[in-house]
């Protein structure tokens, strides 16, 4: 079987023997970044204590509760309606035999709120890496499903195109595995409360564009940690002139993306003894792979040319 191969190697075209070697090469180092990067979530999420809200110190921590939406404008999935914390979901239109085309694609970038025994805090998912808690396929005849998964799909009465819709969402009351940056405004001069400030900050990036006409300031198109920082005092300002419940010192605490270090971002409903098995056996794997792969492409030269 070896030597059959071998032979095979030797009879490839130039170009060709070139592209498959290239193809083993890069597979194999993509399989060793993965490696380190998995092994490097393991690590750092045994390192991290669970923090409880109210005791947290500003900085990386890693905390465990229950998801909870914020008073206001609920956040409602796009292709089956539901009211949920986040979501992300795609559109794929048939384009020929088993040749699906990305047709729509989203995912939340609401605030919401993490509660644990001691307090609650609100969750910024803007680059975070979420492991959903339901997962929903189904196929129909338009763009925009007219029925849910459960539903009788309308692909069964057309003869014309055919489309495939999935969505991925967390649920209010979903346990929540979270790793992240915690951030404290302090500001005793402009009181308010957690509700109030993300229900402002949810309206105003649910229009982008007139969020990056007011606070990207070097013009790149995107909203960064600093001006971030500073639309959030803007809302604060903004809400010390309306009618306020409560008087007094507020502290608003935000979990977000590390801005600082390359530490990740995770969201998850799976447990963390869960996801530390299932990191470990992910660099595993890379690794395997990566061995596997990167021999295959030293015996592939070494056929060719000694």
């Amino acid at each position: 079987m070896i030597n059959e191969i071998a032979v095979d190697i030797q009879r490839l075209a130039v170009e060709e023997f070139w592209f498959w070697f290239v193809v083993s090469a890069v597979v194999s180092v993509v399989s060793l970044y993965l490696y380190f990067k998995f092994l490097s979530r393991y690590r750092i999420m045994q390192g991290t204590a669970t923090s409880l809200i109210r005791s947290a110190a500003q900085g990386y921590n890693e905390f465990k509760g229950v998801a909870q939406m914020l008073p206001g404008e609920p956040i409602i999935a796009p292709l089956t309606r539901q009211a949920c914390v986040w979501y992300s979901y795609k559109v794929e239109e048939l384009r020929g035999r088993d040749d699906w085309s990305l047709c729509e694609s989203g995912i939340s970038d609401s605030l919401f709120a993490l509660k644990d025994t001691t307090g609650k805090v609100i969750i910024n998912p803007d680059d975070a890496d979420v492991t959903h808690s339901v997962s929903d396929s189904w196929s129909g005849g338009t763009r925009v499903p007219i029925s849910g998964p459960k539903g009788l799909t309308a692909s069964i009465f057309t003869m014309g195109k055919r489309y495939r819709y999935s969505e991925k969402r967390i649920h209010a009351g979903d346990s929540l595995y979270v790793l992240g940056d915690l951030k404290s405004f302090r500001e005793t001069v402009l009181p308010t409360s957690n509700e109030m400030l993300s229900d402002l900050l949810s309206e105003w990036k649910r229009n982008p564009a007139a969020l990056l006409k007011r606070f990207d300031e070097n013009n790149d198109g995107t909203i960064n940690v600093e001006e971030w920082e500073k639309a959030v005092l803007a809302a604060k300002s903004e809400l010390q002139h309306r009618p306020l419940k409560e008087k007094g010192l507020q502290i608003d605490d935000v979990i977000k993306s590390p801005s600082k270090s390359a530490k990740p971002f995770l969201i998850s409903t799976k447990s963390e003894p869960a996801l530390l098995k299932n990191y470990k056996y992910k660099s595993f794997g890379a690794l395997s792979l990566f061995f596997f792969i990167g021999v295959f492409a030293v015996w592939m030269f070494n056929v060719r040319f000694l």
